[in-house]
């Protein structure tokens, strides 16, 4: 199976499921952002979705309830079963469903009806996304028959560190959390964006949610109780530790004045990816000018540059990174540190 990074399952969506008409299966790890991509996708391209979770559903809820009419015994369908309009169905938790459920499900995909209702044209993109058993979920085997009506493709999504820094800096997830975690995905042996091997689960929902909620309303004793909570005591103690060097430190426009002192190889690390995510965060939201990123960015060590020239580059248009005045004057820096080299 084809693993691929959030970036590129948002592509293979647009060019398989919506506009070729395949339906697609995403496999991944719970809290990785499978429902919350198909859900941007689908919101770019201005398409409802039918979010199914089967795991919660009975045969009657897709066969419909048989009812006798004046024009014979018909099924009464669940009620959202568009009739109209442009979207997708998203089937979530495919593997969690009953066989029989998984049956409907194929009926659906393959014919484009169950009994009497039948999918509207604009309606025919389909999406499928579950667990896989390593994962420690409910799995029931995916029968055969369902499996190849995925002519768009099975995935296997997995968290990428640059392309979560860009999704969750515009969403409002506290900076610290964001440049913890890629400092210690950067700098640690152990993974800290997605952890399934252990009782103290990590995973990018938990994260933005409820760390970085807690991050960003609670201190001292409170603060350390709810983090132990969330991710465990270990990695509590770590985060705290973590996050009692980031106070009283400055602010973006203090780094771009004096980066020398800031981003220099005499720093902490573990501040310079706290002052990188600043400078990320603020040139994806216009707040500074790409160029001047771009000059602080070509004087500092590799090891930075390409961690903040991933994340800049999924953060913002890709012609705006690449037009740019400085990026053009270091493209051959740029392009050996980005990996571009030969594309």
């Amino acid at each position: 199976m084809k693993t691929v990074t959030p970036g590129q399952l948002s592509r293979i969506l647009n060019d398989m499921a919506i506009s070729g008409g395949f339906p697609v299966m995403i496999w991944g790890a719970p809290g990785i952002g499978k429902s919350e991509i198909v859900r941007e996708v689908a919101r770019d391209r201005k398409l409802e979705v039918l979010d199914m979770r089967l795991n919660y559903y009975e045969e009657s809820d897709l066969l419909g309830i048989p009812m006798r009419t004046d024009e014979g015994m018909k099924f009464i369908k669940y009620s959202s079963f568009p009739s109209s309009g442009h979207g997708l169905w998203f089937f979530d938790e495919l593997t969690h469903a009953r066989t029989s459920i998984q049956g409907l499900v194929f009926e659906l995909i393959n014919d484009g009806k169950i009994e009497d209702y039948s999918v509207p044209d604009g309606w025919r993109h389909f999406v499928g996304a579950s667990n896989l058993p390593r994962h420690k979920s409910i799995s029931n085997p995916m029968p055969t028959g369902l499996a190849s009506r995925f002519t768009g493709g099975h995935y296997e999504l997995v968290p990428d560190i640059a392309d979560w820094v860009s999704w969750a800096n515009s969403n409002g997830v506290d900076e610290r959390v964001i440049s913890f975690v890629s400092y210690m995905e950067n700098n640690d042996s152990l993974p800290w964006l997605l952890r399934m091997d252990s009782d103290d689960l990590l995973n990018p929902r938990l994260w933005s949610t409820g760390i970085s909620h807690a991050v960003k309303n609670f201190h001292g004793k409170h603060l350390e109780n709810i983090l132990g909570g969330l991710m465990g005591e270990t990695n509590a103690t770590e985060f705290l530790r973590y996050l009692q060097q980031s106070e009283g430190l400055p602010g973006y426009q203090e780094i771009m004045k004096e980066p020398h002192k800031w981003l220099s190889a005499q720093q902490d690390p573990s501040r310079v990816y706290l002052f990188l995510n600043s400078i990320i965060r603020n040139t994806a939201n216009g707040k500074i000018p790409i160029d001047s990123s771009l000059e602080v960015l070509s004087k500092i060590q590799h090891e930075f540059m390409s961690f903040a020239l991933t994340a800049l580059s999924r953060a913002m248009k890709e012609e705006d990174l690449l037009s740019s005045r400085v990026f053009r004057e270091n493209t051959e820096l740029f392009s050996e540190v980005l990996g571009l080299e030969g594309e």
